[in-house]
């Protein structure tokens, strides 16, 4: 009978503490999916259904402006399409290969969104290890290479990455700086 009783009294304690617990998990479960689309998922604002382009003004402005900050092409957050946010689109459009004409349509402000690997803030050279370093080497694979995935980025990594720049028609350097990362990590074949 006493077995029965302490039975019944760790089940009960164990379901209160379940109880006590479980806003905590779920609260858990969700701030690690929010982190996971937030850093994974090509979150975006809605399409505004019109091109944004040259003197328009406004929340859709800003919107694009604080895209192309998240994308590395840095530019005062005023809400003013200006000359200065139609070079910034045309730049951003340039490195991800798209039509180069300064206007925010279906294609670039999809491109915008599209941040799926944040350029981590310093540059990724031989002799680096890691995640950043295994996400080049794969994403090197992807673009053609035929590169071991080890997280170590050696002679053979810094050789692709140079080929890759060169294909790219960027700085040939072997060095995985912010412009590298940007068309490695964004561009569509």
């Amino acid at each position: 009978m006493s077995m029965k009783k302490s039975l019944i009294g760790v089940s009960t304690a164990g379901f209160i503490v379940l109880q006590i617990l479980l806003p905590t998990i779920t609260e858990a479960s969700t701030t690690v999916k929010s982190n996971i689309i937030t850093h994974y998922v090509n979150a975006s604002d809605p399409y505004p259904g019109h091109v944004i382009k040259y003197g328009d003004r406004g929340p859709e402005v800003r919107k694009v402006q604080n895209q192309l900050n998240k994308n590395n092409v840095p530019i005062s957050v005023d809400g003013i399409f200006g000359s200065i946010t139609l070079k910034k689109v045309k730049e951003f459009q340039m490195r991800r290969h798209l039509n180069t004409d300064g206007i925010v349509g279906p294609s670039t402000w999809t491109a915008l969104y599209q941040t799926e690997f944040p350029y981590p803030g310093h540059v990724i050279k031989i002799g680096d290890r890691g995640i950043y370093v295994t996400r080049i080497q794969a994403r090197l694979n992807d673009a053609g290479g035929s590169i071991k995935v080890d997280g170590i980025f050696g002679l053979k990594t810094q050789v692709k990455v140079k080929e890759f720049q060169k294909k790219f028609g960027l700085q040939v350097d072997g060095i995985v700086g912010p412009e590298t990362w940007d068309i490695l990590f964004n561009y569509q074949e």
